[in-house]
């Protein structure tokens, strides 16, 4: 019994220690950033942002690899996580002291690995996004890069090849971007998923 109350008390203090409780949704922030190629079944979720202080400087992906036409439906991109850092309290990555923060999330796939800027914050994203396929299969979004502020560094998420990528968003006029908001399509039962379809992404100073 004192094991589990040990185990209960460390995953606790680890949810602390990642900034989880601290994320919120009114942060107050510069400027919303988009992309003109993103899909629209579905609706958008609430947005999240960094705590207080704290700037994107990584994100990872919960995608849903590739399904045969035989085993089921593919839906690619499902969920976009940003890693937000506070710029005071760290020097370079992969760090240890962070807050994750994401808007809503489709129901397949799973997590990726981190991937982080070297120096710098995230700045401005791209979507790579298949059109619509009439009666085959919709995957809608399908994976994204991030500019880095530090030294011009571009960051490519471990997404699906399918479709082509579209505009870059404007870059932050503020610090870095510090909050997220997704566009994810829910569950359709017997029809045709495809999670994640498009995201705006959120600029403080």
């Amino acid at each position: 019994m004192i094991y589990i109350l040990v185990f209960m008390l460390l995953f606790f203090l680890e949810d602390i220690f990642r900034g989880r409780f601290e994320r919120t949704i009114s942060r107050p922030f510069r400027s919303l950033l988009r992309v003109h190629n993103g899909m629209r079944w579905g609706s958008w979720g609430q947005k999240e942002m960094c705590p207080t202080g704290m700037y994107a400087t990584g994100f990872s992906l919960k995608v849903s690899m590739w399904e045969s036409l035989l085993v089921g439906d593919n839906t690619a991109l499902n969920g976009i996580r940003l890693h937000c850092i506070n710029p005071s309290k760290s020097s370079s990555g992969p760090y240890e002291d962070y807050a994750t923060v994401q808007s809503d999330v489709g129901s397949w796939g799973k997590w990726s690995d981190i991937k982080w800027c070297t120096s710098g914050f995230l700045t401005s994203f791209q979507l790579r996004v298949e059109p619509y396929k009439g009666i085959m299969d919709d995957t809608a979004a399908n994976n994204i890069r991030f500019n880095c502020s530090g030294n011009a560094e571009m960051l490519q998420g471990s997404g699906i090849s399918w479709g082509e990528w579209g505009d870059w968003s404007e870059t932050c006029g503020g610090k870095g971007i510090c909050g997220i908001e997704t566009m994810v399509e829910q569950p359709q039962g017997v029809g045709d998923d495809t999670a994640l379809n498009d995201m705006r992404i959120y600029c403080c100073d």
